[in-house]
């Protein structure tokens, strides 16, 4: 009976170790962007984009579809709860944010487009350090899309949908945000 208990310790032991070290093996990642945040109670704060793998093209074209359906945002948040994983959004609140959702998209000047989603609202965890700035009126989503433009040399920018409104890009045939170009600037020095 000593002898069958000491192998089962010894057998719990293997499987636990096992366990620990399959746990502490996280996939490096492939893409890492920082930035800073800006026109929010927590401007100045860094941000760290850690991308694990881009969406496939068939993940895109369910996001996408999910929107041109129905004509607005009421199916996305289901399409990205049933997403995996493809990176995280570190902030300095006390979580991350999984990022459900990332695409790049090449741009005429050498530079890229990258749209990002997750399925939580950024600023779940402490909506204090979210609030926009000034006037600044938010809009009410429960997960959101993050658009970030790098030039070809330099740092770029990225804005989100804290603060515009989010459609379906025909021409890349994902999500985005509508008038980019007009919204307020959310991640100010975003550099890979």
């Amino acid at each position: 009976m000593k002898y069958k208990s000491t192998r089962c310790a010894v057998a719990l032991a293997f499987v636990l170790s096992g366990a620990i070290v399959g746990f502490t093996q996280v996939a490096a990642p492939m893409a890492h962007y920082t930035a800073t945040t800006a026109n929010t109670s927590s401007s100045g704060e860094a941000v760290r984009f850690d991308l694990l793998r881009w969406s496939t093209d068939a993940e895109r074209d369910q996001l996408f579809a999910a929107i041109t359906a129905t004509g607005d945002t009421a199916a996305v948040p289901g399409v990205l709860q049933k997403a995996t994983a493809v990176g995280y959004i570190w902030t300095t609140e006390s979580a991350g944010y999984t990022l459900r959702y990332a695409y790049r998209i090449a741009l005429p000047d050498g530079g890229e487009r990258i749209i990002l989603a997750t399925d939580r609202l950024v600023g779940s965890f402490e909506p204090q350090r979210w609030k926009l700035a000034g006037s600044l009126t938010p809009m009410e989503y429960t997960f959101t899309v993050i658009e970030l433009r790098l030039p070809r040399a330099g740092m770029g920018e990225g804005k989100a949908s804290l603060a515009a409104k989010v459609i379906a890009d025909k021409e890349a045939k994902s999500i985005s945000l509508d008038n980019y170009s007009a919204a307020p600037v959310l991640f100010q020095g975003v550099r890979k």
